[in-house]
C-alpha cells in the first residue's frame, strides 16, 4: 500500500509538470502537492511496517542525517526558488534558478531525497528496494524536467545546463557555489 502511494506521488509529480509544460490548466495545480501529501502518507505506512537495520547509536545518527536531508530537500524546494512562481503560476514563463544550491547542480534535490531514503531505510525500516524505485522515480521525473518542461519555461535554462552539471556537482559547480555564498 505504501509502495503504491509513492508510485502514485510520483505519477501526479509527472502530471503536475506535464501540466506546466503543456495544458496550463488550474484544476491540475493541486497535483503537485497532492503527490507530496501521498508520498509522505506512503513512506510514513511503510516506516511503521518496516524494521529498522540499524539500532542504537547508529540508528539514531542515521535518524539526524535523515532530518539533515530532510530540511536540505525543504529548503531546495521550497526556499531556494520563488514558490509562488514556481509552483502555483502552471505555464507561466520565469526565470531559472542558477544560484546557491541550484549553482552545485541543476536538481539537487534529487541528492537530497536519495539521502533522505536511505537514512529512512537504516533509521525507520523504508524497504532498501523502495527506497531505490522511489529515488529511481525522482531521477526520471528530472529527467523529463530537464529535457522538456524546463528549458521551455525557464529563461536561461539552455545557458543554465550548458554551466551547471545535471545531478552530481564537480569542482567547478561548487565553486560557482562558494562564491555565491561569500558575495552574500
Amino acid at each position: 500500500m505504501g509502495f503504491a502511494a509513492g508510485v502514485g506521488a510520483f505519477l501526479l509529480f509527472f502530471l503536475s509538470d506535464y501540466n506546466d509544460w503543456r495544458w496550463s490548466r488550474r484544476s491540475l495545480r493541486a497535483c503537485f502537492p497532492l503527490g507530496a501529501l501521498l508520498l509522505a502518507a506512503g513512506t510514513v505506512w511503510e516506516i511503521w511496517r518496516g524494521t529498522p537495520p540499524l539500532h542504537g547509536w547508529f540508528r539514531g545518527a542515521a535518524a539526524l542525517l535523515a532530518v539533515f536531508f530532510f530540511g536540505l530537500l525543504v529548503y531546495t524546494l521550497f526556499f531556494a526558488l520563488p514558490v509562488e512562481a514556481s509552483y502555483a503560476r502552471p505555464g507561466e514563463e520565469r526565470g531559472a534558478c542558477t544560484t546557491g544550491v541550484y549553482a552545485l547542480c541543476r536538481h539537487p534535490g534529487v541528492l537530497w531525497f536519495a539521502g533522505l531514503y536511505g537514512c529512512l531505510w537504516a533509521a525507520g525500516g523504508l524497504p532498501l528496494w523502495e527506497a531505490a524505485v522511489l529515488s529511481g522515480l525522482n531521477v526520471g521525473l528530472v529527467i523529463f524536467e530537464d529535457r522538456c518542461v524546463f528549458p521551455a519555461k525557464l529563461k536561461g535554462y539552455d545557458d543554465y545546463r550548458r554551466t551547471t552539471p545535471f545531478l552530481l556537482p564537480n569542482r567547478q559547480s561548487v565553486r560557482a557555489w562558494g562564491r555565491a555564498g561569500k558575495e552574500r
